[in-house]
């Protein structure tokens, strides 16, 4: 599965997605989708198996949206991508976050 097509599957589904970074001004609730690593295996000189783990942050606004979360995971698991979950409250920014970290192996299609 490549970014854009991560990125279309979202939008299918009524969220609001942002490559990197929100735009200021960004209502909530919105996605920010962020590569975080690429803990690909390699020996010999050469990169055997190439593996992308993307971040998408749920964001929201003071109190988790738990049919909004119920709906990011339904769609994550309809289109077969395993992810683990993490609750963040940002009491200072007002803000709650759900990470939702999947790990693509093979990598990840950039087209």
């Amino acid at each position: 599965m490549s970014i854009e097509s991560l990125k279309t599957l979202l939008e299918t589904a009524k969220f609001n997605v942002n490559m990197h970074k929100a735009p200021d001004g960004t209502a909530c609730p919105y996605i920010v989708m962020e590569e975080i690593e690429q803990p690909n295996f390699a020996a010999d000189n050469k990169t055997y198996t190439e593996t992308t783990s993307l971040r998408l942050r749920l964001v929201e606004s003071e109190v988790h949206n738990w049919t909004l979360i119920d709906t990011l995971k339904s769609t994550l698991n309809n289109a077969s991508l395993p992810f683990s979950m993490t609750l963040v409250d940002d009491e200072s920014e007002g803000v709650c976050e759900t990470y939702f970290d999947i790990r693509f192996l093979g990598g990840i299609k950039n087209a």
